[in-house]
């Protein structure tokens, strides 16, 4: 990674990639990971606290990480797994599964191909998910 395209902030252990960058190879954070608008992940994106996608970002691999919030026109390629608490913001795609290890929100216009939440899964809106693990309580509610 380079230094022009990626900050530390030591006092909060949080990484920042600047808007409209791309990383080529697998991107691994022991941290916080904040990650501006537009940017691309060609690989797998790996991050040991809270993942806070930008909006408009794109990843071709997977994701892991403690806790995420996927912003807006996002889209993933792959699989995205959380151990915490998953957030996907208005007209993300997934075209992967969404696995949450506590709670999970969707915002209207998004796709998923699967989804799972160990507690809670909320959907806001007309959401387009093909399928969700059985056992998973949903709670439905409009915008």
């Amino acid at each position: 990674m380079s230094e022009n395209t990626i900050r530390y902030h030591g006092d909060s252990n949080t990484y920042v990639a600047r808007r409209n960058t791309y990383f080529e190879n697998d991107v691994n954070i022991e941290g916080n990971f904040m990650v501006g608008a537009g940017v691309n992940f060609w690989k797998d994106l790996n991050v040991k606290g809270k993942l806070e996608l930008g909006k408009g970002s794109f990843v071709k691999g997977n994701i892991k990480a403690d806790e995420a919030l996927i912003g807006a026109r996002s889209e993933i390629m792959g699989n995205i797994e959380v151990s915490g608490n998953l957030k996907i913001f208005d007209c993300t795609i997934i075209n992967g599964s969404a696995i949450a290890g506590e709670e999970m929100l969707v915002r209207p216009g998004c796709k998923l191909s699967f989804a799972k939440a160990s507690r809670t899964m909320e959907i806001v809106g007309k959401a387009s998910i093909k399928e969700i693990e059985s056992g998973t309580k949903v709670i439905v509610r409009s915008d």
